[in-house]
């Protein structure tokens, strides 16, 4: 029998693995609840568009002293209390929820909440991986924690529209509140990482960062490229519930859309792995903002739930490509030392436009339909593609082997 390699055969990678899918299959429950009571509470995308915006306000906030704060302590402990407080936020909307009691505006400060949980939170995840393997296992590590996600957004739509239509929003939040004990365990489990990288000196300054990001023009070039594919993604969540309407649909049935582009991320990862090897090692991004482009312009034409959900599929599976090829790309070029505050520039990156990518979004649609912002929406990751177009790839990129 041959014997098991790469991080998933190390316990601590595989531990973490776990508890990140639970916590992150609940956050994409929640995350379509939310906009289904919303827009039920409201009967706006705009309302929808504003509370999935102050999920990101916090991001752009605190992200960057947060990227400091993980080069400057424990990681593990930082992301543990982050899920902690996440899991106790999600408690009180499902008790004001039950109680009939949350409003727009106190569901909208609690997305706040939740958004500050985040900001903290992915800073020391992102540059935690490196210490849960070796170097040479990275790039297939990075693509296994992308999978965490996109696994999540696979199941957690799909089990949002089944808990939503039969038991309620309630237990949707309910079950999100729940989600975020496994990780917390696991990281009280795995205590110190087994692959513990020393800075190449003292962490410096908040800023410097910021500095190398921008002195760095191949960083520079992926993270501004990964704000187009923010921006670009925004339809999927804002405007999914207003397309579920236009397809003579219940609200709850956007979660079909989202799960679909969460499915095309996770046949990007496990049957397109050698494709992505050679993209990041060709520094051929532009291809997945292609991909991605193309599967919205598809999105917004089409008529009917059938059309839609491949369209989706082509969205996710364009997005997952250049997205790890463009982390993986940052992840090998940053020293050690800058890693957390050049992951919070990354958080920032790819979360923060949502702040107004969001709100935007919602108005446009409320505005001149779904179907029309959707395609719309295209645009940025189209001229991403030609930013990147030209962008040399890293210099000691390790071969990722493809698994069985």
């Amino acid at each position: 029998m041959r014997q098991r390699t790469g991080p998933l055969a190390r316990r601590e990678f595989r531990l973490y693995f776990a508890g990140n899918l639970a916590s992150n299959i609940g956050t994409w429950l929640s995350n379509v609840a939310l906009a289904v009571y919303v827009r039920d509470l409201t009967k706006s995308s705009f309302w929808v568009g504003l509370t999935n915006s102050a999920l990101f306000v916090p991001v752009l906030l605190f992200a960057i002293p947060s990227g400091a704060l993980a080069d400057r302590t424990n990681r593990m402990r930082l992301l543990a209390w982050s899920q902690a407080g996440a899991c106790a936020l999600a408690g009180l909307l499902t008790g004001l929820a039950i109680g009939h009691s949350a409003n727009r505006y106190a569901v909208v400060l609690i997305a706040a909440g939740l958004g500050l949980t985040v900001a903290l939170a992915i800073p020391a995840m992102q540059a935690m991986i490196p210490s849960l393997v070796p170097f040479d296992e990275l790039p297939e590590a990075i693509g296994l924690n992308a999978l965490t996600f996109n696994i999540a957004r696979a199941l957690g739509p799909v089990l949002a529209a089944a808990v939503i239509t039969t038991v309620g929003v309630n237990w949707a939040f309910g079950l999100n509140a729940l989600s975020f004990a496994p990780l917390v365990v696991v990281l009280l489990v795995i205590g110190r990482p087994p692959f513990q990288r020393e800075a190449e000196g003292p962490p410096g300054a908040m800023m410097e960062g910021l500095r190398y990001a921008w002195n760095h023009r191949r960083t520079r070039s992926m993270l501004i490229a990964m704000m187009a594919v923010s921006v670009s993604l925004d339809p999927i969540t804002t405007v999914s519930p207003a397309l579920a309407r236009s397809y003579h649909l219940a609200t709850g049935s956007a979660g079909w859309i989202v799960s679909a582009w969460g499915a095309g991320a996770v046949v990007g990862i496990t049957l397109g792995k050698r494709f992505i090897v050679y993209v990041t090692r060709h520094g051929a991004g532009w291809l997945g903002l292609l991909i991605q482009g193309a599967g919205l312009i598809a999105l917004g034409a089409v008529p009917a739930i059938g059309e839609a959900i491949p369209s989706a599929l082509v969205v996710g599976f364009g997005y997952i490509i250049c997205a790890i090829a463009f982390v993986t790309t940052i992840q090998n070029d940053v020293p050690e030392r800058l890693r957390g505050r050049v992951m919070a520039l990354w958080t920032v990156s790819f979360l923060g436009p949502r702040v107004v990518s969001a709100v935007i979004d919602g108005a446009l649609a409320d505005r001149y339909g779904p179907n029309v912002t959707t395609a719309l929406f295209a645009l940025p990751a189209l001229l991403a593609a030609l930013l990147v177009r030209n962008t040399e790839p890293p210099e000691r990129l390790e071969p990722v082997a493809p698994t069985a």
